[in-house]
């Protein structure tokens, strides 16, 4: 017998994708209150243990199945939460991306921006990329022109502040601190550009940017593959401006993207990487960030905010401890 939940998804009713969003935001609030005790403790190994244990957890009491698309890495390098694995109870609903701890560094050090994320997508909805890395160019709604990479930094920024009525010189670009990026870094500097420099917290840079909490202009350069995977849902539910290319650091990755039946150096857009019609975002904070509280002690409880993003649509939900 087909389920209510099934009939509704079909329908891609906003009282589905609530539900959805909901279940999922149960996931990520149980998997950050059972890892915060450890947050500041400089065990990142144990850390991330616990995270990935209770997330699965959470994930095996669904009423609807998940299929892991993003996870820990395959299954024979990761004995949960592994790509293909299949959780929840009834019916196979969707495909799943998920960071159990995301900044996992920041977390150990009790530094801002730890979080506890899940993207989703209806079944065969996300496009597999390999566990590399991704030239990722994202910018707010209010970019009107597609980014255009190989055109170079300086047109690109030009075409950004033109949609943003801004000058070049107020732009704000964000780039992680690696020395891949120091060329990309001196002529961003060049322009007179500002640039915030981070170590990690990406996830929490594109939602600063796609939500347009003003902090940021756009994120540029080089990330991991996966944390882009999750970006492009987030760029797509918020209708912002994406751009990537796959950069494999190893022969083997190449091959894997290759076999997706993408080709090696190809541009990709939101829509290549997130191709489902149902799709959302869900986060839990674990340490503070631009968007979120982290978790936090009120009347004995643990308590903090989630955020939920989905097709024209994104809530901040507080939580509590019963």
């Amino acid at each position: 017998m087909t389920s209510l939940l099934t009939i509704l998804l079909l329908k891609y009713s906003n009282q589905e994708i609530q539900t959805i969003l909901n279940a999922l935001a149960t996931v990520t609030e149980n998997t950050a209150r059972k890892t915060f005790p450890e947050f500041g403790k400089m065990n990142k190994k144990k850390a991330d243990h616990i995270a990935v244990e209770e997330m699965r957890l959470q994930l095996s009491k669904l009423p609807f199945q998940t299929r892991v698309i993003i996870g820990e890495g395959e299954k024979d390098e990761a004995p949960m939460l592994y790509e293909d694995e299949i959780l929840g109870k009834g019916e196979f609903l969707i495909d799943i991306a998920v960071d159990p701890l995301e900044c996992t560094t920041n977390f150990a050090k009790g530094l801002p921006n730890s979080m506890c994320v899940i993207a989703f997508t209806e079944k065969e909805g996300l496009h597999r990329v390999p566990g590399t890395y991704m030239e990722q160019w994202i910018a707010p709604p209010q970019m009107r022109y597609p980014f255009q990479p190989q055109e170079g930094i300086e047109k690109n920024l030009e075409l950004l502040a033109s949609c943003l009525n801004k000058n070049v010189s107020d732009l704000i670009i964000v780039v992680q601190d690696r020395p891949r990026h120091k060329e990309l870094i001196e002529k961003i500097r060049s322009l007179n550009c500002g640039i915030s420099l981070i170590d990690s917290g990406s996830l929490t840079c594109i939602m600063d940017i796609c939500l347009e909490r003003g902090n940021y202009d756009a994120l540029i350069g080089t990330y991991g593959a996966p944390e882009g995977l999750i970006g492009a849902v987030i760029a797509k539910a918020t209708g912002s401006e994406f751009k990537a290319i796959i950069r494999p650091h190893e022969d083997k990755h190449l091959e894997k993207w290759i076999a997706t039946g993408k080709a090696e150096d190809e541009l990709l857009d939101k829509d290549d990487l997130v191709t489902g019609s149902v799709y959302g975002f869900v986060a839990t904070g674990i340490s503070e960030n631009s968007i979120l509280k982290g978790i936090h002690k009120r009347g004995g409880k643990l308590a903090g905010e989630s955020i939920q993003i989905a097709k024209g649509f994104n809530k901040i939900k507080k939580f509590e401890e019963e």
